[in-house]
């Protein structure tokens, strides 16, 4: 992997990385390949700060081009950074800490929704009976 450009961004707080990727006899490096690959060639740039924004293949060549934006903090990166481009990180696992700290407390929350909602199901279902 090359970079072919490098941009510091200072009023949002990001360096914008233009890269070319050569991956002879491989297919294409998928997201989480290209952001491990970044986050070795930037300093002090860190996994859950780093999107990937666009990434071009041609057919019949072994190279990938694409930009990458590198955040100095969450904060920068929640404020600038588009959801869907957030949601497609995550979808795909490039970001999968981010996503398992998300998800398992929604899932919890469903758990105990769900028993309270057993409960008192329950206790309609006897009172009905009863009062045939």
């Amino acid at each position: 992997m090359n970079i072919d450009q490098r941009i510091e961004n200072p009023i949002l707080q990001r360096v914008e990385l233009h890269f070319t990727m050569d991956h002879p006899a491989a297919p294409t490096p998928s997201l989480k390949e290209m952001i491990d690959f970044i986050t070795k060639m930037e300093p002090g740039a860190k996994k859950e700060c780093t999107f990937i924004l666009d990434v071009t293949s041609r057919f019949g060549r072994s190279t990938t081009t694409g930009v990458a934006h590198v955040y100095e903090n969450d904060e920068a990166a929640s404020t600038t950074v588009p959801n869907y481009v957030k949601d497609r990180h995550i979808r795909r696992g490039a970001h999968a800490e981010a996503a398992a700290v998300e998800e398992t407390p929604a899932v919890e929350e469903v758990a105990e929704d769900s028993s309270a909602d057993e409960s008192s199901s329950d206790g309609d279902e006897e009172e009905s009976e009863e009062g045939e």
